[in-house]
Parts: structure tokens; sequence; C-alpha cells
């Protein structure tokens, strides 16, 4: 319908109410995202039968995000043309090969074994149990694996030996060693989580030889002389050092076919401050908005360290502390602009981690992150 200025009115999203088996909701027809983990819009009972055939009125549904015990999910995802299946707290043996899924995430202690499709192209395992075996076509050949583990202990599963793409993310240090085993890595990307960010043995990287992207992310303590001659290397980004280090990447790569990107080098006194903030890099954007995000943390950071473990008032005072770094993002944002999704999610994490530090109730975190504007 053409409206009178010229325009083009767009038509009313029609609502469907749907019910799981605990309760109606009233969701848009379009929805492509459905998460039934119980912290979405839509209710799905605690236990017993799930109502699978309501999914049917979310035609456009591609993303089915789920909790526990299969309960019929694997079933109800080969059945529809779900594409995105994200599975917290999984356990036993997952087998997704009667389903077309092509990206996968997974987490849970209880995780024994993985089977996936023809048509999988990302696994994502969020801390895998050490033992974690996975059956993939090809041993993962041209397949995208990404392992998030803050564990000291990483392990690529068995049955992956053929990955091309890998992404590690990590706590402070990891050794190339891991890598070992692997024979057809291209790209690798190493992000470390908690500060002094220590790439060891980067000389085992020689026997990736078909390697041709490397990514380093807040990766602040590492020698770049010790980076062996890589033949197929055409692309090196760093996103997090010191100066020095970028300075030495820079002149060793000089009149080379390999791209250099660099971004936020920082300086030793810059480190001394802020190294252990996890706000650090949002400096990069814009100086007073990354300063400002830095003295939010380290404030509910220090009312947190502070709480006495017998206190009487604790809960009350890590409530303060929590909902005043919460206030202090909003104001922030409020200001500059520039909490994207990807800071959000930061954001997200690192109010958690101090939630779970000063022992609040998972539930009640999450009550109190919600009053967040960005």
């Amino acid at each position: 319908m053409i409206t009178p200025q010229g325009g083009r009115r767009s038509a009313m999203v029609p609502d469907v109410e749907v019910d799981f088996g605990a309760g109606p909701t009233t969701v848009p027809s379009t929805m492509r995202y459905v998460d039934l983990t119980g912290n979405g819009r839509i209710r799905v009972p605690a236990q017993g039968a799930v109502d699978w055939s309501q999914l049917n009125k979310l035609p456009e549904c591609i993303t089915v995000e789920w909790s526990g015990a299969d309960r019929g999910v694997v079933e109800a995802v080969a059945a529809r043309q779900i594409r995105f299946l994200y599975w917290h707290d999984a356990s036993g043996t997952v087998d997704l090969t009667g389903t077309g899924v092509t990206d996968v995430r997974l987490d849970g202690i209880g995780l024994r074994s993985v089977r996936l499709p023809e048509s999988a192209r990302v696994l994502l395992l969020r801390e895998p149990p050490e033992s974690l075996e996975v059956d993939a076509p090809e041993s993962g050949h041209r397949m995208d694996l990404r392992l998030f583990s803050r564990g000291p202990d990483i392990r690529i599963p068995g049955g992956l030996s053929r990955v091309s793409e890998l992404w590690l993310k990590v706590a402070g240090t990891v050794s190339a060693s891991v890598l070992t085993g692997l024979t057809d890595l291209e790209e690798l990307r190493v992000s470390f989580d908690d500060p002094p960010g220590v790439f060891a043995d980067a000389q085992d990287l020689q026997a990736h030889r078909g390697l041709r992207t490397l990514q380093l992310d807040d990766a602040y303590d590492w020698d770049p002389g010790n980076l062996p001659e890589l033949p197929s290397l055409r692309g090196l980004e760093i996103n997090g050092t010191r100066r020095a280090t970028a300075t030495v990447v820079k002149a060793r790569f000089k009149a080379t076919d390999v791209r250099i990107s660099i971004h936020g080098a920082k300086s030793e006194a810059w480190l001394a401050a802020h190294m252990s903030n996890p706000f650090r890099d949002w400096v990069e954007d814009s100086k007073p908005f990354g300063a400002a995000a830095c003295e939010a943390y380290t404030r509910a950071r220090s009312a947190i360290e502070a709480l006495a473990p017998t206190a009487s008032d604790r809960m009350a005072v890590a409530e303060h502390a929590l909902r005043g770094l919460i206030a202090a993002l909003n104001a922030i944002d409020a200001e500059y602009q520039l909490i994207d999704t990807l800071r959000r999610e930061q954001a997200g994490e690192v109010f958690f981690e101090l939630a779970a530090q000063a022992e609040v109730p998972v539930d009640q975190a999450r009550r109190w992150f919600a009053d967040r504007d960005f």
C-alpha cells in the first residue's frame, strides 16, 4: 500500500498464541529465534511433556535455544527447518545426525559425545568435558570449531582432527601445543578473557603449514619472535597488545605477503593501570567512554571484594554494587551511545561473574541485570 507521501506502509505482523505446555504466550508469528530455556518470553514446563507442535505456528523460526534433558527437542528440530540449535546443560550423547542444523552450540558437564549431521558447519562448545568425543563427517573437514573454556587444561575433542577453522576463547594463557593432531588447520583465532594473555609455545605452529590467518585478541604477553615461518600465512590480526609488540610485528612482516592488522596497542603505563579491567578495550572507540566504563567496573569489583563472608548485610551491599554498575553503564551509554551488541554481551558476562563472586543467586542477578537500558 502506497501512502500519500509516496512511501510504502509495512504490513502489520500478525501475532499468534503458543502454548508449549506451561501456559499461553502471544508472540509475533514471524519469530525466527525461539528461546525455550525459561529465560525468554515463552514458557515451558519444568518437567514432563513439551508440546513441540507449537513450532508449527512459527514457520520462520530457524533458531531454537534449549536447556536440560532432550525431552523431544532433537526430534522437533529434525522435523522442521531449524538451522541453529543452542543447547545448555546437555548430557549423555547428543545425536543430531537426523537434523539439518548448520550451527550447534553445546555446554554441559555431563556431555559425553556428540554426533553431527552432514549439514553441520559450526560447532561451539563451552567448557566441554575433557573426555568429550565428537562424531563429525570427515573428522570435521571444512568445519568451524569454537572452543570456549576457562579451565587450565584445554583439549580439542576427539573426532575433530580435520577442522579448518578454530577459535579458542580461554582464560589468561594457552599453549599452541593444544593444536597437536590437527591436520587441516587454515584459520586460527585465540582470544584471552583474562590477563596477561600468554600465547605460549608459538613455535609449535610450524606443524600447521597450511595456516593462512592468525588472530590474537588481548594477547598482551606473548613473544612474536617465537612465531615460526608459516609459508601459507597471509593475514595476521592482533586486537589488544603492547606497543612494543606491535612494533616488532610490523617490522618483521614489512615487505612480505602477510597483511597485518593491529588494533588496541597500548602503552606500559596504561596497562599498569587497566590490565585486569575487562572493559579495557572500550577505550579504543572513545577514551572518555572507556575510562568511565573501567571506573564503573573498578567501583563494583572493589565493593564486592571487600564483602566479609559472614556479613549480615552481604546481599544488600552486593545489590548496591551490582545495581550501581548497571546504573553507571546506563548513564555511560546514554552519553556516548557506544554499547553495541558485543559490548552488551561482555557487560553481561562481567556482571554475572561479579554476582557469582558475591554469591548472588542467578535468578536474582538476572532481575537486577534486567534494569539495564543498553
